[in-house]
C-alpha cells in the first residue's frame, strides 16, 4: 500500500529584516514580560497562490528592555482549494507555522545578550480570526 501526500500550503522562508533591541537596565527576577503579535497579510501582485504573512513582535518588561522584530513568511498555496480552507491556511496555519522561528529566533538573540534580559522563551501563541491585508507600499521596511 502507498499513500500520497498532497501539500496544499508550502511554507517557503523567514526573514527577520528589522530587530530593534533597547535595554536601559538589567531585567529582574520575575518581572512581568509583556509580548504584542500582530500577524497581517499581504498578497503578491497578481496572484492569489503567494502570500506574505508579516509578524510584528513586541517583547518588553517595564523599564528594563524593549524588543521589536519583523518577521516576513513566505508561502505558497498548491492545489485547487475551498474558500474556508483557504482562509484556514492564511488567518491561523500560516502565522502558526512561523512563529517556532521567531519563537527560536528570539531566543538564541536574548541568550547572546549575556546577563542584560538572560534567554526569553516565549509561550506558544495561538492564532485566530482574520489577518489585516496590506498593500505594497505598508510593505515596505523603513
Amino acid at each position: 500500500m502507498s499513500t500520497e501526500t498532497q501539500v496544499k500550503l508550502r511554507f517557503l522562508s523567514v526573514d527577520f529584516p528589522v530587530v530593534n533591541f533597547h535595554s536601559e537596565k538589567k531585567i529582574v527576577d520575575n518581572q512581568d514580560i509583556n509580548i504584542k503579535i500582530e500577524p497581517k497579510v499581504f498578497f503578491s501582485k497578481g496572484s492569489k497562490d503567494h502570500f506574505k504573512i508579516i509578524q510584528e513582535v513586541n517583547v518588553s518588561a517595564h523599564e528594563a528592555f524593549n524588543l521589536f522584530i519583523v518577521a516576513i513568511g513566505n508561502f505558497e498555496l498548491n492545489d485547487v482549494i475551498d474558500e474556508k480552507m483557504r482562509d484556514n491556511f492564511i488567518n491561523m496555519n500560516a502565522p502558526a507555522i512561523m512563529f517556532p522561528y521567531i519563537r527560536a529566533f528570539i531566543s538564541t538573540l536574548t541568550s547572546n545578550l549575556g546577563n542584560v534580559t538572560g534567554t526569553l522563551n516565549i509561550p506558544p501563541q495561538f492564532f485566530k480570526g482574520n489577518l489585516e491585508q496590506i498593500s505594497e507600499e505598508d510593505l515596505e521596511i523603513k
